[in-house]
């Protein structure tokens, strides 16, 4: 009976979209993230009718197509509110990488709501949903193995304003392959010389006493431990959570075999010099291969070296509101402002929005709706309406 009254009810909502002239969307019936949960909120008030509500719905969904982007480890101020409800970022992060979001708004709003969710592009241009911040939450971890590019969605409440503070950090993948050391025993880097230039070197080498543990840097499994001329005893572990297969190499002993189930941090064998660095030192050998694309560049995923981010300039009186560019400017898709990114010169005198602040720049928003990035030049206030842009 359950069963058949549910059904009635999944009939009649389907019903009712298809003869809207203009359907709710399905989230809105069962929304998962917490801005899905205040749409619904929205429709069942009818907001959505009001030009408020078309606006606040319509800049949620503009954004998603948003080009401007970024590079991690990067930091940003952004105004929301009014006509500029949301806004978002593109970001490509290195491989090996995990991404760390974290948002943090003004310390004097309380009240205003925040969404913040994070999307991959497809290949067909859309946008898919990756992952949101709950309200138990302070910030985002993303494993961004199949390098896609990545989207960034922040969005306040109707009729709310608020300013974010945004975070974007970077961490290694992996844990570090020898027991109680760390990037500062990196001795060998991936592409150096070897054999007098007739190869190049696929991993790092790590240098430890003999005998220091190896360990998984993943979960996984031991998918091969043998002895060859070149690795010496050596061990491959497929990695449970990622595509990827790490060798171990030059060891001493081997104390896992084909088949063992391990857990990251377990040991799978010891440090040694053997295989062709029989006249070197002791040291581990680190390689990562990509299943179907070959050796890749480990560096990234073990290095634990704390990140240099830039930081956020004091907040400007120039936030939110529409000014005057008082010299000519260079406008730029990214906000590394590089010259790859260049869009258009802008005149002196040219009217924008100034929608966020970095370290050394603007993101600023111009009449005809192109949203870009500018180095850091003298602003005047302009305090005229201008079409497009709301002045605050």
């Amino acid at each position: 009976m359950k069963s058949f009254a549910r059904l009635v009810i999944v009939v009649l909502l389907a019903g009712y979209m298809l003869s809207s002239c203009k359907p709710v969307p399905v989230s809105h019936w069962f929304p998962v993230t917490p801005l899905e949960h205040y749409e619904k909120e929205l429709y069942q008030a009818k907001l959505e009718k009001t030009q408020a509500g078309q606006t606040w719905f319509r800049a949620g969904e503009t954004v998603l197509n948003d080009s401007v982007f970024s590079i991690a480890p990067y930091q940003e101020r952004f105004y929301l509110g009014d006509s500029i409800p949301a806004q978002a970022i593109r970001m490509k992060i290195p491989e090996g990488r995990k991404l760390v979001i974290t948002p943090l708004r003004d310390a004097l709003d309380s009240t205003s709501k925040l969404f913040v969710e994070l999307y991959r592009i497809k290949t067909n241009g859309k946008p898919q949903r990756l992952d949101y911040l709950t309200d138990n939450t302070f910030s985002i971890t993303y494993n961004n193995e199949e390098q896609d590019t990545l989207l960034l969605l922040l969005q306040t409440g109707l009729n709310q304003e608020l300013t974010v503070s945004l975070s974007l950090t970077t961490l290694p993948s992996l844990a570090f392959p020898v027991a109680n050391h760390n990037m500062s025993d990196v001795i060998s880097f991936w592409g150096a010389d070897r054999d007098g230039g007739i190869r190049a070197h696929e991993g790092v080498d790590i240098r430890a006493k003999r005998g220091t543990p190896v360990v998984a840097a993943e979960n996984g499994f031991v998918t091969q431990t043998c002895t060859n001329n070149l690795g010496g005893k050596i061990v491959f572990l497929s990695s449970m959570g990622s595509p990827y297969s790490l060798y171990y190499a030059h060891l001493d002993s081997q104390l896992v075999s084909v088949g063992a189930r391990v857990l990251k941090g377990d040991t799978l064998g010891l440090v040694g010099n053997t295989g062709n660095a029989i006249t070197t030192a002791p040291h581990l050998h680190f390689g990562i291969y990509s299943r179907g694309s070959g050796a890749v560049n480990p560096l990234p995923f073990i290095n634990d070296k704390k990140e240099k981010i830039p930081g956020l300039p004091e907040k400007s009186r120039w936030l939110g509101t529409t000014v005057r560019i008082k010299k000519k400017a260079n406008l730029f898709s990214s906000a590394q402002l590089q010259e790859s990114e260049w869009i258009t010169a802008l005149p002196a005198g040219t009217v924008a929005r100034v929608v966020g602040e970095m370290a050394k720049g603007f993101r600023i928003k111009l009449e005809n709706g192109t949203i870009g990035y500018i180095p850091t030049v003298p602003l005047e206030s302009y305090p005229k309406q201008v079409s497009g842009i709301v002045t605050k």
